[in-house]
């Protein structure tokens, strides 16, 4: 052996000795970790907390590159609830949260049920169905935004040819239909994903409970009741929470099908601190609609998972 290779060598033997023994064994877990740590603090922590801190000052575009920065307290939260937007957008919010949620979780259960079969070609049926939520988010936005065009969108065409409608309609330019429209395309694109959730925990549960309920003649809706949901109520809860903050958080469908209009009729918050944020230029009131998105999520899923642990106890 050379020079060349020897002294590679060597540099890694020391510093294996190094972590091998005392001091270094100690350390060595978190130097491992140190990365990430680093670019979990970059990237989440120290905007969640600028972004809480911004909420009490006056932060424009123009006073930030200035540094004219000022403390107002909680001015930027009154300006927020003293905009009509906002109260438009929290409604919004509300039913958008509520119709995704619970159509997610009663879709992705019922397909996870009818998944859960030992049926030839069962598995092309459940690679199929995860589609929707492997396509890229903006490709089915822009897909299902084509679908619903009020001149040559397939949704009208089909609605014609069954009876339902008698014309074409404008369910994205329409302020009775936008919010609904949007909420259609959110729940094609997250249901599978509580499917494979709910399918990989009903796997989980013994066939001979199943068994047990079916010899004692428990109807389906009693069986799926009294013993496949609490079987399930882990993955269940975790499926709604994760459902709950997704849809939240989900920008994109509102944004890139209707911006929020017409008239503010699909707008949420989350596009409401955007515009705040990116079209007004007030970080001040955009970092108060977030700070209070951020406190909302925290206190609703600390509140969910407190009740189901309440449940799991009793």
């Amino acid at each position: 052996m050379d020079a060349r290779t020897e002294a590679p060598l060597r540099l890694k033997r020391t510093w294996s000795s190094v972590f091998e023994t005392g001091f270094g064994a100690r350390i060595y877990p978190y130097f491992l970790v140190f990365p990430a740590v680093v670019i979990v603090l970059g990237v989440v922590v120290y905007p969640v907390i600028s972004g809480i801190l911004w909420s009490f000052y006056d932060v424009t575009l123009r006073k930030l590159v200035s540094g004219d920065v000022a403390f107002v307290g909680l001015r930027n939260f009154q300006r927020v609830f003293e905009d009509p937007a906002f109260l438009q957008a929290s409604y919004n919010t509300l039913i958008w949260v509520v119709l995704n949620v619970i159509a997610q979780l009663g879709l992705g259960l019922a397909l996870a049920l009818l998944l859960h079969r030992a049926i030839p070609g069962i598995g092309f049926f459940r690679s199929g169905i995860l589609v929707p939520w492997v396509v890229p988010s903006v490709v089915a936005v822009l897909t299902w935004r084509w679908m619903y065009d009020p001149s040559v969108g397939i949704v009208n065409e089909l609605l014609v040819r069954l009876g339902v409608i008698d014309a074409y309609h404008p369910w994205l330019g329409d302020t009775a239909t936008s919010l609904y429209a949007v909420t259609v395309e959110s729940i094609w694109k997250g249901t599978p994903f509580v499917m494979l959730l709910l399918l990989a925990a009903l796997q989980l549960v013994p066939r001979s409970i199943l068994e047990a309920a079916s010899m004692d003649g428990a109807p389906g809706w009693r069986k799926l009741w009294y013993v496949i949901l609490p079987q399930i109520r882990v993955s269940f809860a975790i499926a709604a929470v994760l459902t709950f903050i997704l849809t939240v958080n989900n920008f994109n469908a509102i944004w890139l099908m209707t911006e929020g209009g017409p008239l503010n009729s699909s707008e949420i918050l989350f596009t409401l601190a955007y515009k705040y944020g990116f079209q007004r230029f007030d970080l001040g009131m955009a970092s108060a609609v977030a700070t209070m998105l951020f406190i909302g999520l925290v206190i609703a899923t600390t509140l969910y998972l407190k009740l189901m642990q309440a449940r799991e106890g009793d």
